[in-house]
């Protein structure tokens, strides 16, 4: 991610207050029982609603985000709440996750088609899941819809060929009234002995 992309969500960020997304979002809520409790990687977490809501929910979090005025206002809502979270400014193109670390990582409203699913997957402790959700290019059609480069937008089935290794506990690529989401849910496999 260019200097420029940093700065735009810093200015994104800049005139939000700390409390404004300490929720997470509804399929993490829906899937919370599916989940191994354990250390939890939130990818692209912006103001951090996912990263509080499992760490308010007993999760070990990490959690990663290009923008230092993101994380700031994510910390100062954390410490408000009395929650403990390992806030990490980098930027997810250039990331190498260590393996096998975490036994569930959540990426919400975020696209690489690089590297990142590799590294989310060789990230992931076997047992671990991943909860992934992002807009798909329905998302054009969208009354108000902010989002305008289709490179940024999932193709039909693209999120299960980015995770073809994990396998599948919950997927649906759906229009909502608000926007156009593909939401994956999927399991690190446990080895094999032999």
């Amino acid at each position: 991610m260019s200097e420029s992309e940093r700065r735009k969500w810093d200015q994104k960020y800049a005139g939000l207050s700390p409390g404004v997304s300490s929720e997470p979002p509804d399929w993490l809520m829906v899937q919370l029982n599916r989940l191994p409790h354990g250390k939890a990687l939130d990818l692209a977490t912006g103001t951090g609603g996912c990263a509080i809501g499992l760490a308010r929910r007993g999760w070990d979090v990490t959690a990663i985000d290009i923008s230092e005025v993101g994380l700031g206002i994510a910390a100062k809502s954390a410490e408000r709440l009395r929650i403990e979270i390992d806030w990490i400014i980098a930027d997810l193109d250039d990331i190498h996750l260590p393996p096998e670390r975490f036994d569930v990582v959540t990426v919400f409203n975020y696209l690489d088609r690089k590297n990142l699913s590799g590294e989310i997957v060789r990230s992931l402790r076997p047992g671990g899941m991943l909860l992934f959700e992002t807009y798909t290019l329905d998302q054009l059609q969208v009354p108000g819809n902010h989002m305008k480069n289709p490179d940024y937008l999932l193709r039909p089935g693209e999120l299960l060929m980015m995770f073809s290794g994990l396998r599948v506990r919950a997927y649906r690529d759906i229009n909502l009234a608000d926007r156009a989401v593909a939401s994956l849910v999927a399991e690190k496999v446990e080895r094999l002995n032999g």
